[in-house]
Order: structure tokens, then C-alpha cells, then sequence
């Protein structure tokens, strides 16, 4: 089937809002992401941050670079250390920037 042939991290429904919260308390919401993700360290937090500078590998598919930096700002949430829109952005940009590729384009993006 279909739903088969298509790899998790590219199926719709993956971002925040669709994990099934809909009839649970805030209460319950804040103990599933306890139970299941805990307290996050001070190295997991550091992990974190230098994750958003890694540059994007144009073998791969851009999916994975908006997947990294989506995962990553999810994390932070769970983390109480959220990242601002516009530094999710640069970092992307900047990913896209090391490969030296789309010169032109990020110019004009800019």
C-alpha cells in the first residue's frame, strides 16, 4: 500500500498539534512529555544548539534539513530553552549557504 511506500519523516501530520493531544488536559500533555522525554541536561541543551549548525548535505533530501530544525525546536520547547523564529530561519539559511550552492538565489532571498 501507499502509506507503506512513504517513509515516516515524510508523511503529513508529523508536527506539533497532531501527536493526539486533542482530548487530553494540559495537565496530561506536560506529563507525557515528562514521561517520555524528562529532564534535559545542560550537555543534551549544548547538543542542541550546535545541531542547528550543521550544515545540509545536498545529497539529501531538504526535507531532512526543515525535519532537523523542526525537531530540534521542538526539543527546545520540551527543554525550556526555545529558539526565536528568526534563528530557526538563519540557521537554515546558513545551512543551505555552506554548500556554496544556490549562490545567486540566497542573494536575491536576501
Amino acid at each position: 500500500a501507499i502509506d507503506e511506500a512513504i517513509p515516516d519523516e515524510y508523511r503529513p501530520g508529523q508536527g506539533v498539534g497532531v501527536r493526539g493531544f486533542g482530548t487530553m488536559t494540559l495537565l496530561e500533555i506536560f506529563e507525557y512529555m515528562y514521561n517520555h522525554y524528562g529532564v534535559v541536561s545542560p550537555l543534551e541543551i549544548q547538543k542542541l544548539s550546535r545541531q542547528l549548525d550543521q550544515p545540509w548535505n545536498p545529497n539529501d533530501p531538504i526535507e531532512n534539513l526543515f525535519k532537523n530544525i523542526e525537531d530540534t525546536a521542538l526539543f527546545a520547547i520540551v527543554a525550556n530553552k526555545t529558539f526565536m523564529d528568526h534563528s530557526l530561519i538563519t540557521s537554515g539559511k546558513c545551512a543551505i549557504m555552506g554548500t556554496n550552492l544556490f549562490r545567486e538565489e540566497m542573494r536575491e532571498y536576501n
